[in-house]
Parts: structure tokens; C-alpha cells; sequence
């Protein structure tokens, strides 16, 4: 049996996935990141590997690499919440504040009460931490 023949139920899936993010909280993101890669042999048109391989990206500083990841989950499924949010941070990150608090706002406004939605409010309260009193859009 070749590797790209076998199957994972998603529960399995799921587990996997988890653990990436045990792995990356735990702050071993080499080993997450292979867990993400893995997961994402099993489920390429799945953008929830990719988010958590931005998040290890975002941890690591690397912006730039978090958004290509971020952009390439919002190809897959243009309605990723989760892709959004967390694109969303990388931009405050940046200091792109405007553009990031537009994106904050239209994901609450779409659906005040999804988890995705908390996340915004909770990244649009803590703005000024992030990047700054000021906007620092260029």
C-alpha cells in the first residue's frame, strides 16, 4: 500500500491535530510542525492544518511566512473564520492596525456569537498591546 492509499477517519484527524497544537503550545514546534505537514498529506483541502501551521510561523516571528499560509487556507475555503482571525493577527502584528480591525469587525459582525468571533473581539481589545496606540498603517 502506498502512502497516499491510506485513510484516516476524521476523528483521527482531529486527535492529530490536537496534538500539533499540545506540541506547539508546549513551544516544540519543530515536532508540531510535522504533525501540521502530516495532517495536511491526509487533508490537502482542509485550510486547519495550514492556520496551525501559521500560528507556528506567527510564534516564530516569521509574519511574512504566517500570512502565505493564512492566504493559502483562504484559497481552499474562502469562508475560513479561522483563517481570517488569524491572518488578522499577524496583520496587527505588523502594525497594519487598520486593516486588521476592519477584518475583526466584519468577522464579529458576521456572526456575533462563533468562537472566531470572541477571538476578534479579544484580538480588537488588546490592539493597543499588540502594535500600538496609534494606527501604523503605511
Amino acid at each position: 500500500m502506498r502512502f497516499n492509499q491510506v485513510q484516516i477517519d476524521d476523528e483521527t484527524l482531529r486527535v492529530m491535530l490536537e496534538a500539533g497544537a499540545l506540541l506547539r503550545d508546549a513551544g516544540r514546534l519543530d515536532e508540531a510542525e510535522k504533525v501540521f505537514r502530516g495532517v495536511r498529506e491526509f487533508a490537502p483541502s482542509s485550510d486547519v492544518p495550514l492556520v496551525g501551521l501559521g500560528k507556528l510561523e506567527l510564534q516564530r516571528g516569521r509574519h511574512d511566512e504566517a500570512l502565505v499560509l493564512y492566504d493559502e487556507a483562504l484559497r481552499l475555503r474562502p469562508d475560513s473564520s479561522y483563517a481570517r482571525v488569524h491572518r488578522a493577527e499577524v496583520l496587527l502584528a505588523q502594525g497594519k492596525r487598520e486593516e486588521a480591525e476592519t477584518e475583526l469587525r466584519e468577522l464579529i459582525e458576521q456572526d456575533p456569537t462563533s468562537p472566531h468571533a470572541r477571538t476578534a473581539q479579544a484580538l480588537l481589545d488588546a490592539a493597543d498591546l499588540i502594535c500600538g496606540n496609534a494606527p501604523k498603517d503605511e
